[in-house]
């Protein structure tokens, strides 16, 4: 979505909503942000009615809506609870909105129950999964220690016997940066075709990274650049996250402005497991941050957008995102291509809302779109020649 730069400034809109249905998490991942992980609360049916009133009808939404029920494992939740949850939702939309049903899942739930319900309701489907057993069963363990490869390639085969479209979500880590050839080869044998890279992140309860070290950001791009040389002489198409999304941004004409949903209020909304509402990065509700009210700024139960605009919470916050991507606008060449950065990655890494750069925008924007674009000057993108 892109939007003129002399075109009126238009009321803010919430496209993507991130719903938590449980804080619980049934494995253990040693780079987790989620600081309740371990806690066993479920989600009320009563605030997925509060969710479809105080949001679906308050006609702050876009007319395409996807919710993504994560930020815990969705699936610990069982399928009859969201069939009554889409039925709900569903109850609430009004007829010019457009709604998607979406699950961000570690897989190793999957069985033929939520196939059904995949299939019954066209559910979107992102799997998280690190590449082969050695890079997944490193940093995806479960609450005993062990790895967790199986269980999630055991749920993948559900979804590919299945014929269901889905993508997995891989992290990379110091030790994934050495193994593109060996990624993309695990990728084809076993029938992946749609990845996106996240990288291991300070955020969160997770305060370390294996990639906060002398030399990441070389070695990043030369893995992402081995990477999409693998893609460009694939036998068959495959999708790559972040190629598309780069891709999409060169061709945009310099009279659009890319946006960014993190720093743009309402465009992300995120609805806890006790109905509490937040906007901005989805990762930032909870974070202890009192200054912020810990980004929880209002309850469904006392109010919808609105009442998120007019919290004195959201308001400082808000103030600090705008003076950080005003600081990101007057110091940074990515800028347009980045928007301002991501307000939980900045906060985690440097302890304010209002700072520009981090490990995350260098590897995830400056990186990826340097590494595109040279491979685009350099011929190597096969249809992308015109735009070199």
């Amino acid at each position: 979505m892109v939007q003129a730069s002399d075109a009126t400034p238009v009321v803010p809109r919430a496209e993507l909503l991130v719903v938590q249905p449980t804080t619980f998490c049934n494995i253990n991942c040693t780079y987790c942000y989620l600081p309740e992980r371990s806690v066993k609360k479920r989600m009320e049916l009563r605030t997925v009615e509060l969710l479809g009133e105080r949001i679906l009808q308050s006609g702050w939404t876009a007319d395409d809506v996807t919710v993504v029920w994560h930020a815990g494992e969705p699936l610990v939740v069982p399928p009859e609870w969201y069939e009554r949850a889409f039925a709900v939702l569903a109850r609430h939309c009004p007829p010019k909105v457009r709604l998607a049903q979406a699950v961000q899942t570690n897989g190793t739930l999957i069985d033929a129950s939520w196939v059904r319900l995949f299939k019954a309701h066209d559910v979107r489907v992102g799997v998280s999964l690190d590449g082969p057993r050695v890079l997944h069963d490193s940093r995806r363990r479960s609450r005993n220690g062990r790895g967790t490869y199986d269980r999630t390639m055991a749920g993948i085969r559900y979804l590919l016997d299945a014929g269901l479209p889905f993508h997995v979500i891989t992290v990379l880590t110091s030790d994934s940066l050495a193994c593109a050839d060996e990624l993309f080869e695990f990728y084809q044998a076993e029938g992946i075709k749609r990845v996106c890279f996240n990288v291991e992140e300070i955020e969160g309860v997770n305060q370390t990274s294996s990639l906060d070290a002398k030399g990441t950001d070389a070695s990043f791009r030369a893995f992402l650049s081995r990477f999409l040389e693998r893609v460009a002489n694939a036998p068959r198409p495959f999708w790559v996250r972040e190629l598309a999304t780069s891709v999409a941004m060169i061709m945009a004409t310099p009279d659009v402005i890319i946006p960014n949903q993190q720093v743009e209020p309402l465009a992300i909304l995120t609805i806890d497991v006790d109905g509490n509402l937040s906007t901005f990065s989805p990762e930032l509700i909870g974070s202890h941050a009192p200054e912020f009210d810990d980004f929880r700024f209002v309850n469904l139960k006392d109010g919808g957008p609105e009442a998120l605009l007019a919290a004195p919470g959201f308001r400082r916050a808000h103030a600090a995102i705008v003076a950080g991507v005003d600081a990101c606008r007057n110091s940074c060449p990515w800028f347009r291509w980045c928007g301002g950065g991501a307000p939980a990655n900045k906060l985690s890494e440097t302890g304010s809302l209002a700072a520009t750069e981090t490990l995350y925008c260098r590897l995830t924007k400056q990186a990826v779109m340097d590494v595109v674009l040279s491979q685009i000057e350099a011929g190597r993108l096969p249809g992308m020649e015109k735009a070199a």
